[in-house]
């Protein structure tokens, strides 16, 4: 389903976004793999249809750590003919479940890539994009770090994720956010 180095796990004990191992129904929160070398492992269950299915419940991720690679953002851009690099999304939506799409804006640091090199700074986009398309188009993938979580970053689930670079993300328009 994804590229084949595409892992996401959720593990409540994960350095740099520990959180509770219990959710807030009571609900012991282990660590559990949901994407592992691009193979979907696991889906969230609920008490009622984990019951529905004699299973177990499985609670959703307090965090999302998905594994990191070796390149190095600067092996990322040099490599790039022509591109553009996102560095922050914003006023991130969900758009279609079904094919798990998002809309939302570039923010704070949108920029042309020529010839390997950062040409100049670009306007903002808004991006409507499935996330499952955009983990089958993953061409480099960088070393995990967390990152703000929400457009407020003191709340929201702890995320940690490595830098990106995929093919055919689809920047639907240009924006006027600052």
């Amino acid at each position: 389903l994804f590229d084949p180095r595409v892992t996401l796990f959720s593990d409540p004990a994960y350095r740099d976004a520990e959180v509770a191992p219990f959710t807030s129904r009571g609900e012991p929160v282990t660590r559990q793999t949901w994407i592992g070398g691009g193979r979907l492992e696991a889906l969230a269950r609920s008490r009622y249809w984990a019951q529905q299915r004699s299973e177990t419940p499985l609670p959703g991720p307090a965090n999302l750590i998905m594994q990191g690679g070796v390149d190095s953002l600067e092996e990322m851009i040099a490599s790039t003919e022509r591109g553009v690099l996102l560095t922050r999304f914003w006023y991130i939506r969900g758009l279609n479940p079904r094919i798990v799409s998002y809309t939302g804006l570039t923010r704070d640091g949108t920029f042309l890539i020529e010839d390997g090199r950062i040409s100049r700074p670009v306007t903002n986009f808004r991006f409507n994009q499935s996330i499952t398309e955009m983990l089958q188009n993953v061409e480099m993938i960088g070393p995990a770090t967390r990152v703000a979580a929400s457009e407020n970053s003191s709340v929201g689930r702890p995320i940690v994720v490595p830098p990106l670079k995929v093919r055919n993300f689809n920047l639907s328009s240009v924006s006027d956010a600052i």
